[in-house]
C-alpha cells in the first residue's frame, strides 16, 4: 500500500506538473489574446451535460462510462476553451483527461475522478463565462448591439448560478465573505446599465470585477482544502488534494505571472498528489503574496495607462485592482477589512476619473493594509521596523543626502526572506532569495545576478560600510527582485 500511495504520487507530480509551463507574462491573460479556436457558447445544454455527469456519480456508474459521457458531452466543448488560454498556461482537457484515464486503469480512485471531473469542469466554466463576458458582450456592445450584449451576460449569469454560484457560497460560508452577493446584486445587476447606457468601459470594469471576483473565489476554494485536509481521513485525502488541485488550476496562469515562485508553492503542494504536502500556513502565505504582487501590479498599471492617457484602460484596470485587494479580505484579523473596503470603490472612482494623483493616493493606502499581512514598513532613521504587522527592533536606516536614496542594514533585507552574505575579499554582499543573488560591491556602480553583471542597469547609490555595518540601497535590491516600495510622507513600505 504504502508503494502505490508513493508511485501515484511520483505519477501526479511528473504527469501533471508536465502539463504546465513556468513562462507567464506580468499581467497578460486569455481574454487579451485573440480567439485561438471557435469557443461553444451555447450554454444550456452544456448544463444539462453537466448536471448529468455529476448524476452518474451520485449513481456510482462505472468510470469508463462516465468518461465516455465525458468525451462525448464535453471534450470537444474543453478543447475549445483551451483553445483560447494563453499559450503557456495549463489547460483544462489535459488534466481532466489524465484523472479520468488514470482511474479507468485503477491508478486513481472514483472519488478523485468525480472531483476532477467537477472542479475541472469548473475550471472550463470559468474560461467560459470570460470569453461570454470579453469576446461576446465587450464585443457586441463595442459594435452597438445592446441586445447581442445582453444576450451574452444573461447566458453568462447562467453558467455563474449553476456551476460557481455553490462554490462561492461554500468560500463565504467557511471565511466569512460576500462573494456570492457581491456578484448576484451588484456585479450582473450593473451588466444592465452598462448595456442600456451603452457604456463599453463600465460594462468593461464590471467584467473585470467579475473575473477577478471568480479569481478570489478559486484562490479561497483552494485554501479551504489546505484547511481542512488534517481533520479529513486517510481515505477521503486524496480526493480533496485532486479537489485543491483543479480549484488553483484554474488561476494558476494569473497568479504565476504576479509572483512566480508562490504560485508555484501552491501548485506543487496539490500537485504532488500527497496529502502531507500540504501545508496550510504555507499555502496561505502563498495565497497571500500573490494577490499582494497583484495589487502592486495593477496599482502600477493604472499608473501607466493614465499617463498614456487611456482613462478607459485604466478604469477597467480599476477594477481588476478592486478584485486582489478583496481577495486580501479573510486574511486581515477581525475588522481591519471593514475598515478599508471603501478603497475598493475610491478605485473605481478615481481610475475612472483619470485623477493620476488619487490612484496614488489610494494605491499607498491599500500597501498600507496589504503590508500588515506580508512585508516591512518603517520610517528612515527610526529604531523600530513593522514585519508582517508586528514591530521588531533594528539598527535604523538612514537616508543618504548626497543621493536621496535610502540605506538598509542587511538585516531588514533578512526581515524580507533574503539571505544576505558579505564576501570581505572582494567587498561584495550577496543577496538571495527564490534562487537568485544579486552582487553589489563596495565602491561600484554594478550589480551581478547570479554571477553576471546585469545590463543596462548602474546604481545611482553605493553600497555603504558605516560604524562596521553594512548599508544597501533599499530600492535597487527590492525593485530587482521584484518587490515593489511605496513612500508617503517619510513612510516607507516594501511589498511584493
Amino acid at each position: 500500500m504504502n508503494r502505490f500511495k508513493k508511485s501515484l504520487s511520483i505519477l501526479l507530480t511528473v504527469t501533471m506538473l508536465a502539463a504546465a509551463v513556468f513562462a507567464f507574462a506580468a499581467t497578460a491573460f486569455a481574454d487579451d489574446s485573440p480567439q485561438k479556436a471557435p469557443v461553444n457558447t451555447d450554454v444550456a445544454p452544456q448544463l444539462a451535460a453537466y448536471k448529468n455527469i455529476l448524476g452518474m456519480f451520485e449513481q456510482k456508474k462505472a468510470i469508463a462510462d462516465i468518461k465516455a459521457q465525458y468525451v462525448a458531452d464535453f471534450e470537444k466543448n474543453v478543447l475549445g476553451v483551451d483553445g483560447s488560454i494563453k499559450a503557456g498556461d495549463p489547460v483544462v482537457n489535459e488534466n481532466i483527461r489524465f484523472v479520468l484515464d488514470n482511474a479507468v486503469e485503477g491508478k486513481l480512485t472514483y472519488a478523485q475522478a468525480e472531483q476532477a471531473v467537477d472542479k475541472g469542469l469548473q475550471w472550463y466554466f470559468y474560461f467560459l463565462i470570460k470569453n461570454l463576458t470579453n469576446t461576446g458582450a465587450k464585443g457586441a456592445l463595442t459594435a452597438g448591439d445592446q441586445a447581442g450584449a445582453q444576450a451574452f451576460i444573461s447566458k453568462a449569469a447562467l453558467v455563474y448560478t449553476d456551476v460557481l454560484d455553490a462554490t462561492a457560497k461554500m468560500v463565504d460560508s467557511t471565511y466569512g465573505t460576500t462573494t456570492s452577493a457581491l456578484l448576484n446584486q451588484t456585479v450582473f445587476p450593473a451588466f444592465k446599465s452598462d448595456i442600456d447606457s451603452k457604456d463599453v468601459t463600465q460594462l468593461n470594469v464590471h467584467r473585470q470585477l467579475l473575473d477577478k471576483t471568480l479569481i478570489k473565489i478559486f484562490n479561497l476554494a483552494t485554501l479551504a482544502q489546505a484547511d481542512r485536509m488534517k481533520s479529513l481521513s486517510a481515505d477521503e485525502q486524496p480526493a480533496a488534494v485532486i479537489e485543491g488541485y483543479f480549484y488553483f488550476m484554474s488561476v494558476y496562469g494569473y497568479l504565476h505571472g504576479g509572483d512566480a515562485v508562490d504560485a508555484d508553492v501552491v501548485f506543487k503542494a496539490f500537485g504532488s498528489g500527497d496529502p502531507k504536502q500540504i501545508n496550510a500556513a504555507a499555502i496561505r502565505q502563498a495565497l497571500i503574496r500573490c494577490n499582494v504582487a497583484k495589487v502592486s501590479a495593477y496599482t502600477i498599471e493604472i499608473l501607466e495607462k493614465l499617463e498614456k492617457k487611456d482613462v478607459a484602460g485604466a478604469a477597467g484596470t480599476g477594477g481588476e485592482l478592486y478584485g486582489f485587494f478583496a481577495a486580501l479580505e479573510p486574511f486581515y484579523a477581525p475588522g481591519v477589512y471593514a475598515e478599508a473596503k471603501h478603497l475598493n470603490d475610491d478605485i473605481l472612482a478615481a481610475s475612472a476619473a483619470g485623477d493620476a494623483d488619487k490612484v496614488r493616493a489610494i494605491g499607498y493606502q491599500m500597501a498600507s493594509y496589504a503590508v500588515q499581512l506580508d512585508g516591512i514598513s518603517f520610517k528612515a532613521g527610526d529604531k523600530q521596523v513593522v514585519v508582517n504587522g508586528k514591530a521588531q527592533d533594528v539598527t535604523p536606516s538612514f537616508i543618504e543626502k548626497a543621493t536621496g536614496r535610502t540605506l538598509v542594514p542587511t538585516r531588514y533585507l533578512e526581515l524580507l526572506g533574503f539571505v544576505v552574505s558579505f564576501d570581505n575579499a572582494t567587498k561584495t554582499a550577496k543577496v538571495t532569495k527564490d534562487g537568485v543573488t544579486l552582487g553589489l560591491t563596495i565602491g561600484s556602480d554594478v550589480v551581478t545576478k547570479n554571477g553576471e553583471a546585469i545590463a543596462d542597469f548602474k546604481l545611482d547609490q553605493a553600497v555603504v560600510v558605516k560604524d562596521n555595518v553594512t548599508y544597501l540601497p533599499l530600492r535597487a535590491i527590492a525593485e530587482l527582485s521584484g518587490n515593489h516600495i511605496y513612500f508617503e510622507k517619510g513612510q516607507i513600505i516594501v511589498i511584493k
